[in-house]
């Protein structure tokens, strides 16, 4: 396992397409075959071919649920500070665009890369019933005895911790046996509750915990855990997540003036902004507190 100091940078913040292969996608005048298309309950999900490249098409179905284009967009560009393969990549297909696969041309969509492997739930194994989801609790005890499993799974609940988001699954997880490699994808609901400041409070409790006992490999994951946040919170400042935020924003068609740009969205895409800079503060005093846990319990 690698220590912080031994991790490259691969994708810093810019105004750019999310990676070189979705910059490369064609969408105005590249050739597109719909293969396939369903509606779920929140989205309607196409697949399609761009040059003979397979690629996923999501769009949001109610209108208070549009502003997850944008986090979809931004929370895949910050995964993907921890290299190619860790997470989907993922772009924004403009309201009032035409393009195969999208229910509606003058709403937005996302255009997807193919997640490798085969969603954890849909596969048995190893990691079947895995349990690492924060929802509006946070970090949880119960999550360490997975992380020691898979150095990515710490990546994962790292990046999880960092974004606020809330709702990893065994649906939105995708595991590829051959490779023996994670992906994780749909982070769309990022920044709904502030899992930096709920893990400060779990971690301060595990602190304070005079009974708790950590085993050496769930300290090392803990050590991995800190070094991680501690790179999200080098690589990416809440200044320029926030102008990422607005680009994709801008680029969906969320601009003043326009039909979709609604008072719930003005207030929402708020929240986000004020969520932003409130976790990454706290992001900042959670690795305070786990360099602290993890101390303690190497002089056990």
């Amino acid at each position: 396992m690698k220590s912080y100091h031994g991790l490259v940078l691969i994708g810093l913040i810019s105004i750019q397409f999310v990676s070189a292969r979705l910059e490369n996608v064609n969408i105005k005048h590249g050739k597109v075959k719909l293969l396939s298309m369903k509606e779920m309950r929140f989205c309607y999900i196409s697949f399609v071919t761009v040059d003979g490249e397979k690629y996923l098409i999501k769009q949001k179905k109610p209108l208070n649920k549009l502003l997850g284009v944008v986090r979809d967009a931004l929370t895949a560009h910050i995964a993907e500070s921890f290299g190619i393969g860790m997470a989907h990549r993922v772009d924004i297909i403009p309201a009032g665009k035409e393009f195969p696969g999208k229910f509606r041309a003058d709403w937005p969509a996302t255009i997807h890369t193919i997640a490798p492997g085969k969603m954890i739930k849909a596969q048995e194994g190893a990691y079947y019933e895995m349990k690492i989801k924060q929802a509006n609790i946070g970090f949880r005890r119960d999550m360490l005895p997975w992380m020691i499993k898979h150095e990515t799974l710490v990546k994962v609940v790292a990046l999880d911790t960092f974004l606020c988001n809330h709702d990893r699954h065994r649906g939105n997880l995708f595991y590829n046996v051959k490779t023996d490699s994670f992906c994780a994808i749909d982070m769309d609901s990022a920044w709904k509750y502030n899992l930096c400041a709920l893990a400060c409070n779990n971690f301060t409790e595990m602190l304070n915990d005079k009974k708790l006992q950590l085993s050496t490999k769930e300290v090392k994951a803990l050590t991995l855990y800190r070094d991680y946040i501690q790179f999200l919170i080098d690589n990416h400042q809440p200044e320029d997540t926030i102008k990422m935020y607005d680009y994709f924003a801008e680029k969906a068609g969320f601009v003043e003036g326009s039909d979709l740009y609604t008072q719930k969205f003005a207030e929402g895409l708020a929240y986000n902004k004020t969520m932003i800079m409130r976790s990454y503060q706290d992001a900042k005093k959670l690795v305070t507190i786990v360099d602290q846990l993890i101390k303690k319990h190497k002089k056990l």
